[in-house]
């Protein structure tokens, strides 16, 4: 019944000449790397801090992309730099509530927030944060000091070859200094375009993830997001539901979105927080890691709470990943679901949980944030 109503909805969208509003842009905003104005940064001093501007779209509450750039934010404020977050959101949302909810969910950020459709104001360094932020940056000319692009993933990879492709692939000819999540990303867009690039690590939040005693661990987990491609959902059902039929004692456990009608039996958690997936993956000895563009950080999250990753075999990933315990598969269901149960079938509770938490002890995010930081001031300084 669901497929019929999609497909109903569609047609009628057809015959009624409805277009979705999915353009993530003003069209004053959207630049273009060949006709860019780029102003020439002015000198900056060490005898003051920076003023450290970052534009970004406004985050939901546990969104991970804007949980590490607040990460970086916090560093360059405990090395006493200033910091200023402008909102730029084509949706006209409630701008009060957007703030609201960075100063509840993220407290120990002291930025100031500001409307980007109120204006801008001065900043020695502006950071671009998506492709759509980088669109804004390159389209004001005004806006003096260093510009430089805060790079979590190969973002036209998240569309069909069109429009929206052409328009996120361009940014990376807009002439910013990269800063990259990994060196996958650092290595695509010097090779591709040119960019200057310097990357900086990932990170396990190993203050929350953690591996503890308590429930026996019976089960395997899987992070569901139905309708984003690059999360492998279909393929994560699929392989779900192969290792399911192999093996009915393990209990499968989902969290994220809503996963919709699945083919075997499963609890869903839903959205959780960070303390509530601790205690979740600590009552599970395998979880499935699907990535089709940069690494997710959830292998370091099931490492660190004492779980197996078994993660999609491919170059973006391996280059970022590098950690021995991960188990590599091709990404097909039943080469999923077969190293799922090699996983499974290794798993030692007695020594297992230790070892792979062991392994991601020194991976904090304090290396990163302080990369990040000293990446900024060696731009700036010279």
């Amino acid at each position: 019944m669901r497929g019929v109503a999609r497909r109903i909805v569609r047609i009628g969208e057809r015959r009624l000449g409805m277009v979705s509003n999915d353009f993530p842009l003003r069209a004053p905003d959207v630049a273009d790397s060949a006709r860019l104005n780029s102003p020439e940064p002015p000198a900056a001093t060490r005898a003051r801090p920076l003023r450290i501007a970052w534009i970004t779209t406004p985050p939901g509450a546990g969104s991970g992309g804007h949980t590490t750039m607040f990460r970086m934010i916090e560093g360059l404020e405990r090395a006493g730099h200033t910091t200023s977050l402008y909102l730029y959101d084509v949706y006209n949302g409630d701008f009060a509530a957007q703030e609201h909810l960075i100063r509840e969910h993220w407290p120990s950020v002291t930025s100031s927030v500001h409307d980007s459709r109120v204006g801008f104001g001065d900043a020695d360094v502006w950071i671009a944060t998506s492709w759509p932020t980088a669109h804004v940056l390159a389209s004001h000319p005004e806006l003096r000091g260093h510009r430089m692009y805060f790079v979590q993933d190969y973002e036209p990879f998240f569309y069909p070859h069109g429009a929206l492709y052409a328009l996120a692939e361009d940014t990376y000819r807009f002439g910013f200094s990269g800063i990259t999540a990994g060196a996958w990303l650092a290595s695509e867009l010097a090779e591709r375009f040119g960019m200057r690039t310097n990357h900086f690590e990932f990170g396990a939040d190993t203050d929350v993830y953690t591996a503890t005693p308590g429930p026996p661990r019976d089960g395997v987990v899987l992070y569901t997001k139905p309708g984003v491609a690059r999360r492998g959902h279909e393929l994560g059902i699929l392989a779900m539901q192969r290792f399911a039929r192999a093996h009915p004692e393990a209990s499968i456990h989902l969290f994220g979105d809503p996963p919709g009608a699945l083919p075997f039996e499963a609890t869903s958690h839903g959205k959780v927080s960070p303390g509530t997936l601790n205690e979740l993956y600590n009552r599970c000895r395998v979880g499935l890691s699907l990535s089709f563009t940069n690494v997710s950080l959830i292998p370091w999250e099931l490492l660190a709470s004492g779980v197996v990753p078994v993660v999609n075999d491919a170059r973006h990933n391996r280059m970022v990943l590098d950690n021995s315990n991960v188990v590599w598969a091709d990404a097909t269901p039943g080469s999923l679901a077969d190293a799922m149960g090699r996983a499974w079938d290794a798993y030692r509770i007695d020594s297992t949980p230790g070892a792979l938490s062991s392994s991601v002890a020194g991976a904090t995010w304090e290396d990163p944030s302080r990369a990040v930081t000293a990446h900024i001031e060696r731009t700036v300084f010279g």
